[in-house]
């Protein structure tokens, strides 16, 4: 290789790593960006090989508008050498319109409410998935939940039938390679909400004696989980705590610092991830404890410290809706939904499902978290739980040998999450922007005079590592998927096996090779040889430095851009005998 064609060159536009185009490429980009030195802020890198013939260009944005704001494209494209230029335009106007659509598939978050790359209401349909519970997990075993190809290809199938568009699991290994399972669960659609913590010595907040588990090491795993899973652009967001606060005691004195693991988590991302990804808490099943943490959590102030703070999203544990007994007003959702109806953030179920009548029907679904008034308030929730533990909520028996079998809970949920109607009138008009409270410590504590409303956070205890970084290099992206089907054995509730269990690969999130797509590159499985292929980084990207800002805006500006770029390059590739895959 030509060291000097591979040496690093600035560009505003971001990081670009092109390889495999033509020996004479790197020196021919080299003299524009030197022609250009204000542009000089992030980095370019051309690289070239002799052997392999695929051209690949990645790039990473700040965002769309930052790049409208600094300089102009045009601007920037006539200061090209003019022999080059219409190559060059090709080169680089590919990189930043396909970088860009693959940006819209990060959920963020609108006011109350979690929205898709369009702005529009997306409503949280889930299961809490932890097979094994939280007894399996293990900082020493060579696997955890999200990191077996054939055991998420086998889940995976599941979950799509179920219906399901998100899940939320409890414990992962920052140091495992989860890159094949986030591949997986974005090719069948499947979003992942994350809880930083564990059940392990040192690796949560102590509810009550926070001071003395809130120091550097716990925030290493912290941060090294959010370095695992940050590149994933179906990473909808992680749990800063679950159930920390649950009685009086830990109510007395654990608050401060679940706001305090916030700030330091939301910081953290500020600072290393390539764009805002929610962060937020998970409540327990008490009806004071829950009121006073969501008002204390997602109030604001005029304060920095406190405005980064704030939670993102707040779920509730709920299981006071046990079907086959209960019914809206019994149940309490009634009050649920007049109570939260002012949420200036997004409200979901992070676990719902009461198990006390068996099989459960799931009547909660269609009667009450999906209901037109119960979605103006809450974004839809997470039935507890996948697969059969000892507390007896699953949805699904795991075998010691891996299989599958299903129970009848797992029909009856699929059934329930088939009816649902909220699409026919789920719109933006259900977005409420109005800002968050102020925050008042006394009104806080009226409502449960255990629960410590201090806003006197604690400093960050890893200073040094919050600006430096957890040293964590094990940093995910989305692979090429290997298989479509797993290889264990899945059976139904009358214990016959499925004979197909093959994922169904959501086409507007993963394309097969040279079919092109406005969303993300292709995810194929490994095939023979192919012609020279143009494919673009998917990792995600950041539109805003706040999680309640609107995608709306920037989805519609790429796509028109998208638009009218994509006949251009298609004809430029046809030049080169490049192909595109968009």
């Amino acid at each position: 290789m030509d060291r000097r064609a591979a040496q690093m060159h600035e560009l505003e536009l971001g990081h670009f790593r092109c390889s495999n185009l033509y020996p004479k490429i790197p020196r021919l980009i080299s003299r524009v960006f030197h022609a250009r030195p204000e542009l000089k802020t992030a980095l370019a890198r051309i690289l070239f090989s002799r052997k392999n013939t695929t051209f690949v260009c990645y790039s990473e944005f700040e965002s769309f508008d930052i790049i409208l704001d600094k300089f102009s494209f045009t601007t920037f494209l006539s200061s090209m050498v003019p022999s080059f230029r219409p190559f060059l335009f090709a080169l680089c106007a590919f990189c930043a319109f396909s970088r860009l659509a693959t940006a819209l598939l990060p959920i963020t978050i609108d006011g109350n409410m979690f929205v898709d790359s369009n702005g529009d209401p997306f409503v949280i349909v889930g299961v809490d998935y932890q097979p094994g519970g939280s007894s399996g997990y293990s900082d020493s075993a060579s696997s955890d939940v999200l990191s077996d190809a054939d055991v998420c290809l086998r889940d995976a199938y599941l979950l799509q039938k179920l219906g399901v568009n998100t899940i939320r699991t409890y414990t992962v290994s920052p140091w495992l390679n989860h890159d094949a399972c986030m591949s997986i669960l974005n090719a069948v659609g499947i979003y992942l909400i994350l809880d930083v913590n564990s059940p392990l010595a040192g690796e949560s907040i102590y509810r009550d004696d926070p001071a003395s588990s809130y120091n550097a090491e716990y925030l290493k795993r912290v941060f090294s989980i959010v370095d695992a899973f940050k590149g994933y652009p179906n990473l909808l967001g992680f749990f800063a705590g679950n159930e920390v606060f649950n009685d009086a005691t830990s109510a007395s004195v654990s608050p401060p610092y679940i706001r305090a693991v916030q700030r330091d988590i939301k910081n953290y991302i500020s600072l290393h991830a390539n764009r805002t990804i929610p962060v937020g808490y998970s409540a327990a099943d008490d009806t004071t404890l829950r009121l006073a943490g969501w008002e204390y959590l997602q109030c604001d102030s005029d304060e920095q410290s406190l405005q980064v703070s704030r939670s993102d999203f707040y779920g509730l544990n709920s299981y006071q809706w046990c079907s086959g007994r209960d019914t809206f007003q019994t149940s309490g959702y009634g009050a649920l939904e007049t109570i939260f109806v002012n949420s200036s953030i997004p409200l979901f179920f992070s676990e719902f499902g009461c198990n006390l009548v068996q099989p459960r029907t799931f009547t909660e679904i269609n009667g009450g978290v999906y209901i037109e008034s119960m979605l103006s308030v809450f974004d839809g929730g997470l039935v507890y739980e996948y697969s059969e533990e000892d507390n007896n909520y699953g949805l699904v028996k795991i075998a010691s040998d891996g299989s599958v079998t299903l129970k009848q809970d797992y029909v009856n949920l699929q059934s329930a999450y088939a009816n649902m109607t909220y699409t026919s009138f789920m719109s933006k008009s259900f977005i409420d922007v109005d800002g968050p409270s102020a925050c008042n410590a006394t009104y806080i504590e009226s409502i449960d005079p255990t629960f410590n409303a201090s806003f006197s956070l604690p400093p960050c205890p890893a200073e040094d590592m919050l600006t430096s970084g957890s040293g964590n290099n094990n940093i995910g992206k989305w692979i090429p998927l290997n298989s479509t089907q797993t290889t264990y054995a899945i059976y139904d509730v009358n214990n016959q096996e499925i004979s197909n269990t093959d994922i169904t690969v959501v086409s507007n999130q993963t394309e097969p090779e040279g079919q092109p797509s406005m969303t993300n590159p292709a995810l194929v499985s490994p095939t023979s040889p192919a012609p020279s292929t143009i494919a673009v980084s998917n990792s995600s990207q950041s539109t805003t430095s706040s999680a309640s800002t609107s995608a709306t805006s920037s989805s519609a500006a790429t796509a028109t851009l998208l638009g009218a770029a994509n006949p251009f390059l298609l004809a430029v590739s046809g030049l080169l005998g490049i192909t595109l895959v968009l």
